[in-house]
């Protein structure tokens, strides 16, 4: 993988932590169905498509695909392709339109936009409860 990703894609997140970022529990589910696209440091680019299956599908620059799976753990999007795994740390969720830069566990850096995302979920609102009155 030019580190996994360029062979097959490539990129782990360098992004500032706040309180709300911390309470962040990342699953993925913002990503289901959606493509990303990856813009590496020696200007090649790659779209991840994210199967809400959990499968994969790599488009390098002149349209190979590669086909792998996706994961997200301990805090990590994580890509398996051919039996190699590269994972980029994840802190917070991914915006339509929004570029992050993303370090990966083989130490490259690299550019992520996605395309579209899966809206978030609503907060859980509390439950309302009656009393009496006097």
């Amino acid at each position: 993988m030019k580190t996994l990703i360029t062979t097959a894609l490539a990129g782990a997140a360098i992004v500032s932590a706040s309180p709300a970022m911390a309470q962040f529990a990342p699953t993925g589910q913002e990503l289901r169905g959606h493509t990303v696209d990856v813009l590496f440091a020696d200007g090649a680019r790659n779209a991840v498509y994210f199967a809400p299956n959990g499968t994969a599908t790599i488009t390098g620059p002149s349209g190979v695909r590669s086909a792998g799976t996706w994961t997200v753990r301990a805090n990590n999007l994580c890509l398996n392709v051919s039996g190699a795994s590269e994972c980029w740390a994840y802190a917070r969720r991914f915006e339509a339109g929004e570029t992050v830069t993303l370090r990966s566990s083989c130490d490259a850096t690299s550019q992520w936009t996605a395309r579209s995302v899966n809206a978030a979920p609503a907060p859980a609102t509390p439950p309302v409860v009656q009393g009496e009155r006097g």
